[in-house]
């Protein structure tokens, strides 16, 4: 009879436990993308590390992360290669915005690393460190995106290993040639730092020129001159190509880009508007990817009859030209030296990396 009433109770509980298990809801993985901006993250290091996730970056919270870079303090130790991974880890946890196109690491130290291998298991030498680093920043990927990474080194007096230190700058960038920059003070640092916020947000403006026009003759070889100039002979900025028409497709072909770029190729389709069509470049900018000013542009067509160019005195910058800013998202990581072999560059280097904030900020006003 105990045998039996044992087993009831047994068989109750499995079911109670069943029950209670099967009610509870199970836990859904959030894959909703990260809200559309500029995402920066910091981290300070010296014997420790000083994290600031990241975060939208504008206006608005630009303060938040000037009074964290207030608020790094000076002791010893360089755990350099253990605070650019854990940028890197930052990077590739975080969400993803939908439009990400740039995700960049910017890194500024004055010295060697000591420390990091006593954070890491993995790790035999400091030389296997930064290849390990090194591998990551070449060969992750952040939402399709490859990493851009940038070193700033101001070599300390305390230095003697100058080819280790050079190393460390080559192989804490994703580009040796261009995004390396050995500076001899903080002077030098500060304007690399503009430099390089400057660049970062030019990687992610479009800037899309639209250019309106009455349709024309299929055939036609149209120019647009965007310096000013009053023989289109002499332009050293244009676009030109052959206008085409089938049916309801109307295209500019045969593309030349003479002083500028764009990301629409040699052929785009343009849009209707009345008796109008407006041809719309993606990203039209000078050969340094800065934003192109139509002010001064013009068009022509070119007569072969006559075999010049006839300008259309219609056409005017006011009333025929339009630049939208097209803004993508951004990831920045900032990784900043904070050892006391910096001494008093310590709080100039804190100014330099305000200042890089408040470049990134302005222009990303209100996004």
């Amino acid at each position: 009879m105990k045998k039996h009433i044992l087993s009831v109770a047994v068989l109750a509980l499995v079911v109670t436990l069943t029950t209670f298990t099967s009610c509870r809801k199970p836990k859904t993985e959030d894959n909703t993308p990260a809200k559309e901006g500029l995402y920066l993250g910091i981290v300070g290091f010296n014997s420790e590390l000083y994290t600031m996730p990241l975060g939208l970056l504008n206006q608005d919270t630009k303060h938040n992360f000037e009074t964290f870079i207030d608020g790094l303090s000076m002791q010893n130790g360089t755990i350099l290669y253990h605070a650019v991974n854990t940028g890197l880890n930052s990077l590739a946890n975080a969400k993803i915005p939908e439009n990400l196109i740039n995700v960049s690491v910017v890194t500024f130290t004055d010295g060697l690393d000591q420390g990091s291998l006593g954070l890491s298991d993995n790790y035999n030498s400091n030389s296997e460190y930064l290849t390990a680093v090194n591998s990551r920043i070449n060969n992750e990927l952040i939402g399709g995106n490859n990493i851009s990474a940038y070193s700033i080194g101001i070599r300390g007096a305390d230095v003697i290993d100058v080819e280790s230190f050079r190393d460390n700058l080559n192989k804490l960038s994703s580009d040796p040639e261009h995004n390396v920059v050995e500076v001899s003070n903080m002077n030098e640092a500060s304007e690399k730092f503009a430099e390089i916020a400057r660049q970062l947000y030019n990687q992610s403006t479009f800037y899309n020129v639209s250019l309106k026009l009455p349709v024309q003759s299929p055939g036609t070889v149209i120019r647009f001159t965007f310096d000013n100039v009053s023989d289109p002979n002499e332009s050293n900025c244009y676009i030109q190509g052959t206008y085409i028409s089938n049916n309801e497709t109307k295209q500019l072909t045969d593309i030349e880009y003479v002083g500028m770029e764009s990301m629409s190729g040699r052929t785009i389709t343009a849009s209707k508007d009345g008796i109008f069509i407006v041809f719309s470049f993606k990203n039209l900018t000078d050969l340094s990817g800065n934003q192109i000013s139509t002010d001064y542009v013009k068009q022509w067509n070119w007569i072969e009859s006559v075999e010049q160019w006839q300008p259309n005195s219609e056409f005017t910058p006011s009333g025929n030209t339009e630049i939208v800013n097209e803004y993508k998202s951004a990831m920045i990581m900032l990784v900043l030296d904070c050892s006391s072999s910096l001494g008093s560059d310590f709080v100039n280097m804190k100014t330099a990396a305000n200042g890089f904030i408040e470049t990134l900020s302005g222009n990303y006003n209100g996004r």
